[in-house]
């Protein structure tokens, strides 16, 4: 099933829907981000604003890794280019001093047009759960802003990215250079 009519207009698969060949794929992707002590809140915790912003890091730090880093050039990573159409969020714990998030996202849903990605984000050290979340973005022409579908290049990569092993000794990929 397609929606139609939703947040992208016609057309617009959104991955909600899994009747249309949407299939998760196996395997994860786990990155850490940084917290800075100015994302702290006035109780001393992480912002709930902020876990967005650490979720679309490590899902840029998944492209990277699949071999297409930011460009500004439309033309010269055309998969790089997404919008989000759906963001959902549960908070389980608090963060509550600067350090290293541990985030791992799954692909629950691969569509035509879109991805959908559930992950997991663990305080310092990896220890508990602070915070689990469902992405879906869909793949779109810049030129004309209409949803596109995802090359089978993309979908090769993807699958390569998930399945492959461990960046670093224990189980994490490591933050090499700033994210963009």
């Amino acid at each position: 099933m397609t929606a139609r009519g939703g947040p992208l207009g016609r057309g617009g698969d959104t991955g909600a829907a899994t009747g249309s060949g949407a299939t998760g794929l196996p395997g994860s992707f786990r990155t850490t981000t940084e917290v800075s002590w100015d994302e702290l809140d006035a109780l001393g915790v992480l912002h709930h604003a902020r876990f967005p912003v650490h979720a679309e890091r490590a899902f840029s730090r998944l492209l990277d890794t699949m071999g297409y880093p930011y460009d500004p050039d439309p033309a010269v990573r055309p998969e790089r280019h997404h919008v989000v159409a759906r963001l959902a969020l549960t908070f389980t714990g608090p963060v509550d001093r600067p350090g290293t998030l541990h985030i791992e996202q799954r692909v629950t849903a691969l569509g035509r047009t879109s991805l959908t990605t559930g992950f997991t984000v663990r305080a310092a050290g990896g220890g508990s759960v602070v915070a689990e979340g469902v992405r879906t973005a869909v793949h779109i022409d810049r030129a004309t802003r209409r949803p596109r579908p995802w090359s089978e290049e993309f979908r090769a990569r993807l699958r390569a990215a998930l399945a492959g092993p461990p960046a670093a000794g224990d189980g994490e990929t490591k933050e090499t250079a700033p994210w963009t």
